[in-house]
């Protein structure tokens, strides 16, 4: 059974390895140079994000390994109709290696940012699902098409 761990500044290289995984599995990094220079800005936007509350992250560790991370950006716009408060979170981050798929961790992980969301007053979660990811978030109520989903709270 995993282990699931509300991250914390001492977690961030544990969150940027399983990110980095992730954008080279989607093919969304073009070279060494390019990784290595997200890699250095990502490391300090977590920095300060998880130190401020801007950014959640929860990891789920498994025989011994880092398994799987998802991450919250949580942020502010102008007041609408259903959201006095205009708080809303985009998912990011979602991804589990590949030898722990189908254990149900990316699910406890979803559940987990959801549940840090409706304590948080978040009215709106949004995200952009992988094709393998979509089926995981419309079981869990998002709506929408071409990747883009949303779920409100």
């Amino acid at each position: 059974m995993e282990v699931i761990i509300k991250a914390s500044t001492e977690h961030i290289e544990s969150i940027l390895n399983l990110r980095i995984l992730l954008l080279k599995e989607l093919g969304e990094l073009a070279s060494p140079k390019e990784e290595d220079i997200l890699s250095a800005a990502t490391r300090d936007y977590l920095q300060v994000a998880l130190a401020n509350g801007e950014f959640i992250s929860y990891l789920a560790e498994r025989d011994g390994k880092m398994a799987a991370s998802s991450g919250i950006a949580i942020f502010r716009r102008p007041p609408y109709p259903g959201n006095i408060k205009g708080v809303e979170a985009y998912i990011l981050n979602m991804y589990t290696l590949p030898e722990f798929r189908g254990l149900g961790i990316g699910k406890r992980l979803l559940q987990e940012c959801l549940d840090e969301c409706r304590a948080r007053g978040v009215k709106r979660v949004w995200l952009h699902a992988s094709q393998d990811g979509e089926p995981l978030y419309r079981k869990a109520g998002f709506t929408g098409n071409k990747g883009e989903l949303e779920l409100l709270l």
